[in-house]
């Protein structure tokens, strides 16, 4: 009977160890994705802007210097939110087709805002002065340019939305919605 015992508790500290340490993973998947989720909704995926942004023009005094990973994001963020701009036009204006492509559009912007905050820019600040001077710099460019870019960094986006996990997939589709609720007004 005691033996018993012994392995019963046993197997109930193994239990415990193993909960906790699912509990720990799944807290690090929580605040990870709960940290894209402030940064995207607190505006970075609806900022505008792109085109060649340097970094001592998107940096604030006083920021890092932008590595050219936040420079690229701040590029395509820029330019795929000009396009869900118009497709939110079209939607509104009664182009249900459209629909759809706005939603992959602000799906691929999401994972984009979200793989640079993964990648280490959590500063909200510093992600706004990039967005700024992106904003500035696209203006520059043809509108063949900016469909160009459009359009690779939607394949971008996409690609970065396919490699991730269950969890990542619910947050960026979720923040997708969200964003896609306010440009449509609903």
């Amino acid at each position: 009977n005691h033996d018993r015992t012994d392995r019963g508790w046993r197997v109930a500290g193994k239990v415990m160890k193993t909960l906790a340490a699912t509990r720990q993973r799944r807290l690090a998947h929580r605040r990870a994705f709960a940290a894209v989720a402030i940064v995207a909704v607190a505006g970075v995926a609806a900022a505008v802007g792109g085109a060649g942004v340097s970094s001592a023009h998107a940096a604030a005094p006083g920021d890092p210097p932008a590595t050219p990973h936040d420079l690229h994001a701040a590029e395509c963020v820029a330019a795929l939110e000009v396009h869900t701009e118009e497709l939110a036009k079209q939607v509104k204006s009664g182009q249900e087709a459209s629909r759809a492509l706005l939603f992959d559009r602000l799906v691929a912007g999401t994972a984009i805002v979200g793989d640079t905050y993964l990648h280490g820019n959590s500063d909200e600040q510093h992600a706004r002065a990039l967005a700024a001077a992106a904003l500035e710099a696209q203006k520059r460019l043809t509108p063949a340019e900016l469909a160009e870019r459009q359009q690779s960094c939607a394949r971008e986006g996409a690609v970065l939305f396919d490699d991730g996990n269950v969890l990542e997939k619910a947050v960026v589709k979720r923040l997708a919605k969200k964003r896609m609720d306010k440009l449509l007004g609903g």
